[in-house]
């Protein structure tokens, strides 16, 4: 089974119980639950780095989807946890690695004209 997912959205909200939520490594927490659905494949939405509008912005809001990117091959900075500078990558790479480990494959939801 295919399971769609925003990495953001999956654990953004206090009742998916991770400790990082709204990441990567609170993506991976959710890994076992994952198993347990029966899920053998993740289509990520959007993880790579992606531009918020200047209108968005004036209103306080926030490009969720990631739907205008700045860099395909650069993961998204704020799904990462922030420890430090470039951890967003360290922690993607984490998140794929686990997924495999898990026997979970990783489609990523990429559309080019977009930009």
């Amino acid at each position: 089974m295919i399971y769609e997912a925003h990495v953001k959205g999956f654990t953004a909200h206090t009742s998916s119980g991770v400790a990082h939520p709204g990441t990567y490594l609170g993506f991976a927490e959710k890994i076992p639950y994952l198993r347990t659905l029966g899920v053998n494949a993740v289509e990520l939405l959007p993880v790579h780095e992606f531009y918020v509008d200047d209108f968005l912005r004036a209103k306080g809001l926030t490009n969720y989807w990631g739907y205008n990117s700045a860099g395909f091959f650069a993961p998204e900075s704020s799904y990462g946890t922030g420890r430090y500078p470039g951890c967003q990558v360290e922690e993607f790479k984490s998140l794929v690695r686990e997924l495999h480990r898990a026997g979970i494959e990783v489609i990523l939801d990429v559309v080019y004209n977009h930009t």
